[in-house]
């Protein structure tokens, strides 16, 4: 393993059990068992970092949905995995961390902007792929939707608001399915 996919996983491990505050430059080094100064040659600011770390999970984990919908291409298959990502707290919490540091460094916006735009590209593949629509305003309702059940889920983080996820998922599936063509019978 190189470096920065170490630092990369030290921060996933860090994010998963102790939350974004734990994702600071020092604590993530240490995580990763190097020095300080190798990380911050990848990531020079503690926003380098969360947006790395952004760009790594959502990269795996489309992967990862990419490979279930090789084998299974359905909504079921999305719900599933997208479900299992929001619960796990992983994609939200680095979002609103970037927002926060975006308050007091502006400049974020701009690579956030563009994360989000890569997001959506994907998850209009994805959709696509498993027979949604997956016009602009079907990714957008998607994601919105998904990252709003995610941040209800974080300030919950009980399993009713797990189950919401789950339920929401699957109902804006359902929204993007195409309607069902009827056969004409004669």
């Amino acid at each position: 393993m190189n470096v920065k996919d170490a630092i990369l996983d030290a921060s996933v491990t860090l994010l998963k059990d102790k939350g974004i505050a734990a994702l600071t430059q020092p604590q993530v080094a240490k995580a990763a068992g190097i020095k300080q100064s190798h990380l911050t040659y990848y990531f020079p600011t503690r926003a380098d970092l969360l947006l790395g770390v952004a760009e790594h999970s959502i990269s795996v984990t489309m992967a990862q949905v990419g490979a279930r919908l090789r084998d299974k291409p359905e909504p079921a298959t999305i719900a599933s995995v997208v479900a299992d990502l929001m619960i796990s707290g992983i994609p939200p919490r680095l979002i609103i961390g970037l927002i926060v540091a975006a308050d007091a460094e502006p400049g974020i916006r701009q690579s956030l902007a563009k994360f989000i735009k890569t997001v959506r590209e994907r998850m209009r593949d994805v959709l696509s792929s498993a027979g949604l629509t997956a016009s602009a305003s079907a990714v957008l309702l998607f994601h919105a939707t998904i990252v709003g059940l995610a941040v209800m889920h974080q300030a919950r983080l009980s399993p009713e608001s797990a189950d919401d996820i789950k339920d929401g998922v699957a109902a804006i599936l359902r929204l993007l399915a195409p309607p069902a063509i009827e056969e004409k019978t004669a």
